[in-house]
């Protein structure tokens, strides 16, 4: 049983079901009110009172699985009483989400209590709710008008009855929504919410001139009312009227000059009609107001970054929103992941790694918070500190596989090969059988240290299960592949995974300089500068040491050691301390290792 309960909660989810206030009577423990009781006889009545009254102390100890099954004995056992029938309904539509005839006879149900008992005030609330999100629009009417009619002075009863007619495309029951809403405002007077619904009934009706004078109407009645103005300028762009629309926000912003929420609708009146330089204006003055939401600031600077950042101009200004939001909101870290997504478009990895630290602080038990912290520093090439975050992640996560195999990988480039040795092994034990790509990314790291401390055998031991367990893994078969070209073996094998990896990423420096060392390797001097061509192509602007000293060996081997000699002393500026690249830069030949 309990393995269905959990989808009554993901159907309640999706049809929004009201709080525990507007559950039906019986549901709280009032069994009588409401309803007429019909009783079944003797002993089963009985009964199926017991079960009742004990499916609601199991409700009440929020033990579902048990609240449904006694609550079905009880309904079988006396079906006459349509009030348990409600909930039941409900827990039978939610179990039958996949099942149509199984969710209908649950509706069926609820239903059937309403129409007995129209007069249970809170199962009526409830079934016309559930009416609303399900989209029966006819059936919400029928429920909202009679709930209407029985309870006349009831404002948020008419006003649910309002909005069920506004669901229908009917111009009667979108003109008796508009008289419902007056009859409210009469009884409680004018608001702004009330006067909105009126307008979207009348805008429906393509009524413009009533929708505007309902506007007048309220005017007069509230002219200090800043929100009015901000919505009667939504209202004026929506019938393509700009100089009233932007007449309104203006007037918004006079009558509350603390506003946000009014620089920011005239900042977006100004980009919709593309005046950037009254839009840029109009930012500036809403970013800088303490009193908009700050929902509302992330999304109007998220969008003027996206239009601007690429302007180098721009960049002091964009700066300058953020000082302003830091100054007023430090220690929220939805600002520090935007400022941290724009320095990471700017390529600043630094600068936004140091942002999402400060966002650590608030949250420090997100761990993917932390793996993000040390990415950014890697990309950085500051292995020394996103080392140093990764090891004090480890105080709150020790066993999380992910981390230890990114704290691995630091180790590698700190030539801390026995500790990435250790937190490889740790992120392998960390790594659930089920996850088989990360266990192989781990196989195949695991793999690299072991050929660093030339044990070649376990390498590619650890290549072929890294393989094994994703087919796809491109790091492990480009390992591979240059690793199995290093020792000369097979070739034509090593052919093959490089292969894959340059057709699955054709633009990859690493992925082509490795094709070309195979070719090179088996002498086929003409394909192997095919590709490291197009690898230094890529690397142009940072060229890599091994990238540049390959190029030289084969431009030696195709016929041109003028070229080569060029390649060889450029790999030598970025690798001084290599024996090999200054004898052959000496002796202007080539050497084989």
């Amino acid at each position: 049983m309990m393995r269905y309960l959990s989808r009554i909660f993901a159907l309640a989810a999706v049809l929004g079901i009201i709080s525990a206030a507007f559950l039906p009577a019986f549901a709280r423990g009032d069994k009588s009110r409401g309803k007429a009781r019909v009783w079944a006889d003797g002993a089963d009545a009985r009964k199926a009172d017991y079960y009742f009254m004990e499916a609601l102390r199991q409700n009440s100890q929020e033990r579902d699985d048990a609240f449904f099954d006694l609550l079905s004995a009880s309904w079988a056992l006396d079906s006459a009483d349509t009030a348990p029938g409600l909930t039941l309904g409900y827990y039978i539509m939610a179990l039958g989400q996949q099942d149509t005839a199984y969710a209908a006879r649950g509706y069926n149900l609820m239903r059937r209590h309403f129409d007995a008992h129209p007069d249970d005030y809170y199962g009526a609330i409830f079934y016309g709710m559930i009416n609303d999100r399900l989209g029966n629009s006819g059936e919400s009417v029928r429920v909202w008008q009679t709930l209407d009619s029985l309870n006349p002075n009831n404002s948020d009863v008419a006003l649910k009855y309002a909005e069920a007619l506004m669901g229908s495309n009917d111009s009667l029951l979108l003109r008796k929504s508009v008289m419902v809403t007056d009859r409210i405002e009469r009884a409680e007077g004018p608001d702004l919410g009330l006067t909105s619904h009126k307008v979207r009934a009348l805008m429906a009706l393509k009524d413009t001139a009533s929708a505007l004078g309902e506007l007048e109407r309220f005017r007069i009645a509230s002219p200090r009312n800043p929100n009015f103005y901000i919505y009667s300028g939504d209202v004026y762009s929506a019938f393509q009227l700009p100089d009233s629309a932007i007449a309104n926000y203006d007037r918004a912003c006079l009558v509350d000059s603390t506003s946000g929420l009014a620089y920011y609708k005239r900042a977006e009146f100004y980009k919709n009609r593309g005046d950037s330089a009254a839009y840029d204006r109009e930012v500036f003055k809403a970013l800088q107001m303490e009193t908009l939401d700050l929902e509302v600031k992330l999304e109007m600077l998220g969008s003027y970054i996206r239009e601007l950042y690429t302007d180098t101009l721009q960049r002091p200004r964009i700066q300058h929103l953020f000082d302003v939001l830091l100054t007023q909101h430090p220690h929220e870290p939805q600002i520090r992941d935007l400022y941290s997504s724009y320095l990471v478009a700017l390529e600043d990895y630094r600068g936004a790694a140091e942002q999402q630290e400060v966002a650590l602080d608030a949250e420090p038990s997100d761990i993917r918070r932390w793996l993000g912290v040390m990415s950014l520093y890697y990309s950085a090439d500051d292995y020394a500190k996103s080392t140093e975050v990764g090891e004090r992640a480890l105080h709150y996560f020790p066993d999380d596989g992910q981390l230890n195999l990114m704290l691995g990988g630091n180790y590698e480039q700190l030539d801390r090969w026995d500790d990435a040795m250790g937190s490889f092994r740790k992120a392998l034990a960390a790594t659930p059988e089920s996850d088989r790509e990360q266990r192989s990314q781990v196989m195949a790291a695991i793999g690299d240290v072991f050929h660093h401390k030339e044990n070649t055998d376990s390498a590619f031991t650890y290549y072929e299960k890294a393989l094994e367990l994703n087919p796809d893994n491109l790091m492990a078969l480009n390992n591979f592949a240059y690793y199995l070209s290093l020792e000369g073996k097979d070739l034509d094998r090593a052919e093959k995974y490089a292969g894959m990896c340059v057709r699955a990423q054709p633009d990859n420096d690493t992925f082509l300089d490795t094709y070309a060392w195979i070719f090179f390797k088996k002498k086929d001097y003409a394909k192997a500068k095919e590709y490291i061509d197009q690898a230094v192509d890529i690397e142009a602007e940072d060229p890599q040491a091994d990238v540049w000293h390959h190029a030289g060996d084969i431009y030696y081997m195709s016929g041109e050691p003028a070229e080569a000699l060029e390649f060889w002393e450029e790999a030598l500026k970025l690798d001084p301390g290599n024996a090999l690249l200054k004898k052959k830069v000496k002796y202007k030949t080539h050497f084989f290792e």
